[in-house]
Order: C-alpha cells, then structure tokens, then sequence
C-alpha cells in the first residue's frame, strides 16, 4: 500500500491522463481539489528507453482542458522533475505519461552560450517541420536514455512549429539553432522518438560513465 505522500505523487502524476480518457473529472472550476496543496516538490519516475509509451504517438489534448488550467499540476510535477534531473525540457511520455505536453527553456548561461534565452515554456499538441533543408550537428543527451551521449546529431536548423500554449491558444512560430534543437528533441518525444533514431553515425555515441 502506498503512504500518503507516495499516493499523492501517483494522483497528481494521473491526472492528465483521468481528463483525457474521460474516466473522471478531477476538475471543477478549474482547480484540482482532490490534489491536495503544492508544499512538496514532486519527482515523477522518469521512463527509460524500452517503455513502451516511448515508442508510441502521444494522444493529443482538449485545448479546452488546456485553457481551463487542467494541466497545471501535472506542468508544475513535470517542471520539478526537470530541475531535479537537470533537464533543459521534459516530455509527459517521459514520465509514462502519452499525453501531447511539454516543458522547456533555453538558458544561454547553463547550456548554450550566445543562444537566445528562452524562459519555461509550455507547448500541447505540438509538431515541426523544417524550414529550409539547412542541417546543423551538435551533441545531444536524454533523462530517458541514460549515460550515454550522442556526439553528432543532425537536426534542422530552422523550423516551424505549430502548437497549443499554455492558455490554450493555437500558437505558431519559427526557432532556428540551439532552440529549435531543444525543440525538435521534446516534440520527437511526442512522436515516438528519441534522438538516436536522428543519428546517421553511432560511432559519435559514447558513454557519460566510466564503468571500469
């Protein structure tokens, strides 16, 4: 039987999922009362590569639910565990959730500097194409394939994104290197993929650890 805290943290990791099946509304006038109060910070389980739910499509949202702020305590779970983990974004499949949300930011200071700052920012139903055919390299990591790191890792160097902010507004807009990697990385979650599956060459791949 979970305790308490252990219960809470499996509530609120569900509650996406309870509003998109269906099955129950947690939800009334916007607020999750059921949730308890936000003095704890929660870690979810981060999923790793071989759960299935990281190889699926990811359903899509009610931008409704979206607007009404349904998400917001499944958003502010995701974000502390993103910060536990030292994450640059994060994506529900990620937490055995396959719901179409994300989180990120762009922080030049931490990750890339001369990039464009990005602050926290939340995207639903989110999909990209690229802008041109121009391809840049860099290397990338993932909370959900761990201790390894790819080395070169092509990506578009300018994409178009389409997506539902955080108010449940349809948003689009353009980002172009570091950003539009960031990007490109968590909507690939969404779909099903991680960045091995962009790497033409594993011979960049290398483990973070030393196991001798």
């Amino acid at each position: 039987m979970p305790t308490p805290l252990l219960g809470y943290a499996f509530r609120r990791a569900q509650v996406a999922q309870l509003v998109e099946q269906g099955t129950e509304n947690p939800c009334v006038g916007g607020s999750i009362p059921s949730l308890g109060t936000s003095e704890f910070r929660m870690i979810l389980k981060v999923a790793k590569l071989g759960v299935k739910c990281l190889r699926e499509r990811s359903r899509e949202v009610d931008p409704r639910a979206v607007a009404r702020g349904d998400y917001e305590p499944f958003l502010s779970d995701l974000e502390d565990t993103m910060r536990e983990y030292d994450g640059t974004g994060i994506a529900a499949p990620q937490v055995f959730t396959p719901l179409r949300a994300f989180l990120y930011e762009v922080n030049p200071e931490r990750r890339k500097r001369g990039s464009k700052a990005v602050p926290l920012t939340a995207l639903f139903n989110a999909s990209y194409e690229g802008d041109g055919k121009a391809v840049e390299e860099d290397s990338e990591g993932c909370l959900s394939v761990p201790f390894l790191w790819g080395g070169v890792v092509p990506r578009f160097a300018k994409i178009r994104v389409r997506a539902v902010d955080r108010s449940g507004a349809t948003v689009e807009f353009e980002a172009e290197g570091y950003h539009a990697r960031v990007l490109q990385h968590e909507i690939d979650h969404l779909d099903g993929f991680v960045y091995l599956d962009r790497m033409r060459d594993m011979r960049s791949l290398a483990y973070t650890v030393n196991f001798g």
